[in-house]
């Protein structure tokens, strides 16, 4: 499926492809490193064919694929980019099932999924390291599914939320696995992170910790 609006970022070392993927407008994102030929691929959803032509612009291939959750519209195209490159599925041990059914987005998008199984069933705390320096660290954060994560690069200030935090918002509480308390538990989580952090969201719009300041009513922090 074509993509458009991508968008190329810089913060240090560190280098960001991202994408915006249609029908319903997921972020996709190709993390990596100056210098080094390896690459994170955050959420593949609809993606996989643009993709697979940045990474040979680029020159890199992706060492893992990162699911911040196991939704259709954000796992669509996961086996077709690990069949393509050789790189390990990752996805929270208890979203890890999600990759196996239909949900409301493989219906809404209509897709008929076949199942599949992650190579790396990943748990709170984890890291995540690629290129010379790079780690990104996995915070579990439940709330729009039980295995819902979200990636922060510490050094450099930057964090991948999936459909945990987006600008404005915060991710549905009212399907399948959701726990509307455990969503605001895991906000305080982000809140607690430094103010300038950058907001890379699974939709729309890319934001700052600091800028997001409803979350303090929201939260009672």
């Amino acid at each position: 499926m074509a993509v458009g609006n991508r968008r190329s970022l810089r913060k240090g070392s560190l280098r960001i492809e991202a994408f915006i993927v249609p029908p319903i407008g997921n972020n996709v994102y190709i993390v990596y490193e100056d210098g080094s030929n390896d690459a994170i691929i955050i959420d593949v959803a609809q993606g996989a064919s643009s993709i697979l032509q940045r990474l040979k612009e680029l020159e890199i291939r992706p060492k893992m694929i990162v699911n911040t959750h196991g939704h259709t519209d954000h796992t669509a195209e996961d086996e077709l980019l690990r069949a393509e490159t050789g790189a390990k599925l990752a996805i929270h041990e208890l979203d890890a099932y999600r990759l196996a059914l239909d949900d409301e987005a493989s219906a809404e998008l209509g897709i008929e999924r076949n199942p599949i199984e992650p190579d790396i069933q990943l748990t709170n705390g984890q890291e995540i390291r690629f290129g010379n320096e790079s780690i990104l660290k996995v915070i579990h954060t439940p709330g729009h599914t039980e295995g819902s994560i979200c990636l922060l690069d510490e050094k450099r200030g930057q964090l991948f939320s999936g459909d945990t935090l987006f600008a404005r918002g915060y991710g549905r509480v009212d399907g399948m696995g959701s726990d509307a308390k455990q969503m605001v538990e895991s906000l305080k989580k982000l809140l607690a992170l430094p103010s300038n952090t950058d907001v890379y969201p699974g939709h729309g719009d890319f934001t700052t910790i600091g800028d997001e300041s409803w979350l303090k009513q929201m939260t009672g922090e």
